[in-house]
């Protein structure tokens, strides 16, 4: 499976009737934004409403082309019109719950943070399609996942897996290795896809 850069994503987003690009844009980024919200405490409902004003916006400055990768990277204006949009999701909090204590933006962490949030949710979001697409790419059948997911995601003793399935314990770390190597090898491809023109 091809995976689009940002790059190149980038490119045809500009194109108003390329209604893919923006699926798989929003795909790409609403995850890692509904997560920096949830981590920065807001509760599920209001990640996802901040995710989504979060991507409305950048559609709509990014097509009136108020992005310049000249002035700093893409990943840096997403991460600026998040924690705005999370600012005011925890001031309409306040105002709904006569929270007078500290200040939105003291609750807030700085913009290094940030970005430290962004690369953590990002990592989280990039496993998760990796696994996904391992799971959906036919090439590994589901027996194998699932001694794969007990063994290296679970921690089952390799010897309780080979009893389960009737195995030999060696079959069980080959399975590992081959399905770990497949994995690493979907997850450094998404990892390129996702950081090329961030």
């Amino acid at each position: 499976m091809q995976t689009l850069t940002t790059t190149i994503m980038l490119q045809r987003l500009h194109d108003k009737s390329d209604n893919a690009i923006w699926d798989e844009f929003d795909a790409r980024y609403r995850p890692i934004l509904i997560g920096i919200g949830g981590r920065l405490g807001l509760n599920p409902d209001d990640a996802g409403e901040a995710a989504q004003e979060t991507l409305m916006q950048f559609m709509s400055d990014y097509r009136e082309n108020k992005y310049n990768p000249e002035n700093g990277r893409l990943r840096s204006w997403l991460i600026g019109i998040c924690r705005h949009r999370i600012m005011d999701a925890h001031r309409s909090h306040k105002k709904h719950h006569a929270d007078h204590g500290n200040s939105i933006i003291s609750i807030l962490p700085s913009e290094e943070k940030m970005c430290m949030t962004w690369d953590v949710e990002q990592q989280r979001v990039i496993y998760q399609r990796a696994m996904q697409q391992l799971i959906e790419g036919g090439r590994i059948n589901s027996r194998t996942i699932e001694i794969f997911e007990l063994v290296a995601l679970n921690n089952v003793p390799a010897q309780t897996v080979a009893q389960r399935f009737d195995i030999e314990v060696s079959e069980i770390y080959r399975i590992k290795n081959r399905v770990t190597k497949r994995l690493r090898d979907i997850v450094d491809e998404l990892t390129q896809a996702y950081t090329t023109g961030m």
